[in-house]
């Protein structure tokens, strides 16, 4: 996959100890599920999550498992990976998403055959989305020393923009509203495309209920929707508002 110049030159410092290893390894599918680049339909979240870890199986992974991940390089896309199986569905995340896509298919889960694409924003599994988990360990595998200035970096790769050109899918949903720049870069590169925000109401808005946004924006033939954590207090935590978006994204298509 090619390398674009980075979004910004904050990030050009940095790029002096990045190594060949690091940016094969960046810029390729590393820490992707994979799946059916053919299929329709994508799915892309930020990073793998750690939680089911201890703080010593992290530790032992960062100091020492990730660096011998980054130094073999490019990591190619698992084509057998199946999204729609019982123990993928055992994952909170999944199957919020597998309940948005039911929604959109008007199908059941367990009926669903269908075939998707699972990618991540980031390389590196952390137990929560926060800067503050990135220590020492993390610094000296991949030479910068926090966790913004990573994805930064990540951001200037436009790492998913060559797949996106040669599959065209029909969309792709994101989840991570305060991520929407990073996707598109990631997707689209750096153009000045601009998204466009949906109100999702909840089922009642008498209980001092948060409305939920989800944004939307289409680059050729590819429709790319934004949707809030479904784990959140003012995310996706329902399965009415996880239908609802189901229906929204199917209305956009």
């Amino acid at each position: 996959m090619q390398e674009n110049p980075p979004v910004n030159s904050r990030v050009i410092h940095q790029r002096k100890n990045v190594t060949n290893q690091l940016k094969q390894w960046a810029n390729s599918f590393s820490g992707c599920d994979g799946g059916t680049p053919e299929s329709d339909i994508w799915l892309c979240g930020i990073e793998w999550g750690y939680e089911a870890a201890t703080d010593e199986e992290r530790y032992e992974y960062y100091k020492n498992g990730l660096p011998k991940e980054i130094n073999s390089g490019e990591q190619k896309l698992d084509t057998t990976y199946d999204f729609f199986t019982d123990e993928s569905m055992e994952f909170p995340f999944n199957l919020a998403f597998a309940k948005i896509f039911s929604a959109l298919k008007n199908t059941e889960i367990s009926d669903i055959t269908d075939k998707i694409l699972k990618l991540n924003l980031s390389p590196i599994a952390f137990r929560k989305d926060d800067d503050s988990l990135w220590g020492e360990n993390l610094s000296k595998a991949t030479g910068f020393d926090t966790k913004a200035k990573f994805i930064e970096y990540l951001n200037g790769l436009n790492r998913f923009e060559e797949i996106t050109r040669t599959y065209s899918p029909k969309l792709i949903v994101c989840i991570g509203n305060g991520y929407r720049a990073n996707f598109k870069n990631s997707f689209f590169g750096n153009n000045e495309i601009q998204f466009k925000g949906e109100l999702i109401k909840p089922e009642d808005s008498n209980k001092n209920q948060n409305n939920r946004y989800m944004y939307h924006t289409k680059i050729n033939d590819t429709l790319m929707v934004v949707t809030p954590f479904s784990t959140s207090q003012n995310g996706l935590n329902s399965d009415y508002l996880l239908k609802k978006v189901g229906e929204k994204i199917k209305d956009l298509l």
